[in-house]
């Protein structure tokens, strides 16, 4: 970070990120080890009968397909086949906000 410091506004960024740094480490352990859980959780619940969380890795995917785009109704169809919706909607909706 420090090579960006020949122009100002680069290096009031760059200043500004290192003097936060132990604060963006501590958000990014805390959201890894959520996320970590979401995905887990999302593999041993819906796993068995929906494709996007069959595994560790594509639950991953799917959950951060669903951080990304909010856009969760391209997963309703199949989650409707594969458990209650009550179930899905506490899932999705409690990490959405907290995630």
């Amino acid at each position: 970070l420090k090579s960006l410091d020949f122009q100002e506004r680069l290096g009031l960024v760059t200043r500004t990120i290192a003097s936060a740094g132990s604060d963006l480490a501590h958000f990014f352990l805390l959201f890894g080890f959520v996320f970590v859980g979401y995905a887990l959780v999302g593999e041993l619940l819906f796993g068995h009968q929906f494709e996007g969380f069959s595994d560790f890795r594509k639950s991953a995917l799917t959950l951060m397909i669903f951080l990304v785009s909010f856009d969760t109704t391209q997963f309703y169809a199949s989650m409707s086949h594969a458990t209650d919706s009550t179930s899905f909607h506490i899932y999705l909706w409690s990490y959405m906000i907290i995630a």
